[in-house]
């Protein structure tokens, strides 16, 4: 499964979008001319050069039902001219990820397609770093067009139910649970849903958030007890591991 990644609050103060080091960047001004050309075999946007893309701030798709909602979705801006940011070097699958746009029409703004996807109901929002600080969260999309035919959300899962996280191992999810520890190491810091390993889910950080998180308030010994919510995949050892890179990713309940 390709990989993903909503709000964050410290320790109950709200960190808004833009703040700290994420802050909105204008992606839109370095656009160049583009045109979609279909899907490739997996079902990524492929330009008509031959690069597939990852389409920043979307949620890999979980099945059938939303690869179609996709597809159908992303069909009326193939052979369109488009305007299209790279961001970053491609991945592992060879997608290169990307935002594109539509022009500008007179006095409005260039549009993002991956929000207007979201907006439709085609795709579940990501957040990512610098583009999650541009866009509303997913939780706002989710909201607004989530219907009882057609739910957007992705399934929530006690983090302390281990056959209920095993079962859901590659897939994107909203894990819940109250943390027991933190496990700070060199590179990653874990905030672990149970003492003993093996026994519950994890959330993993890589070092430059923890240290993001720390600077607006969090340690480890204040989050000993706190409800925690995180946006990701499940993988790593066991599949109990959701690993998280941007803030944007975290909500802390209570």
């Amino acid at each position: 499964m390709r990989w993903v990644l909503l709000a964050l609050s410290v320790l109950g103060a709200p960190l808004s979008a833009g703040s700290a080091a994420e802050p909105c960047r204008d992606d839109a001004a370095a656009a160049v001319p583009a045109r979609l050309s279909g899907l490739d075999a997996a079902g990524d946007p492929l330009l008509a050069d031959g690069r597939p893309l990852r389409l920043i701030g979307l949620a890999p798709r979980q099945d059938t039902a939303e690869e179609m909602r996709f597809r159908a979705g992303l069909a009326p801006f193939i052979g369109r001219d488009l305007l299209l940011a790279v961001i970053g070097e491609k991945d592992r699958w060879g997608r290169w990820p990307a935002r594109l746009f539509l022009e500008a029409v007179p006095g409005g703004s260039r549009q993002d397609v991956a929000a207007l996807l979201q907006a439709s109901g085609a795709a579940l929002a990501m957040p990512e770093g610098q583009a999650a600080a541009c866009r509303p969260g997913p939780a706002a999309v989710q909201t607004k067009f989530t219907s009882a035919s057609q739910p957007l959300a992705p399934p929530a899962i006690d983090g302390h139910d281990l056959a209920a996280v095993k079962e859901q191992e590659g897939r994107y999810i909203v894990l819940e649970g109250r943390i027991a520890s933190v496990g700070e190491r060199a590179q990653r810091t874990y905030l672990n849903f149970s003492r003993r390993p093996a026994e519950a889910a994890a959330i993993v950080l890589p070092r430059r958030l923890w240290r993001e998180l720390k600077a607006a308030g969090w340690t480890a010994a204040g989050l000993g007890g706190k409800r925690l919510r995180a946006y990701g995949v499940l993988g790593g050892r066991n599949g109990l591991l959701l690993e998280v890179s941007s803030r944007a990713a975290l909500e802390l309940i209570d």
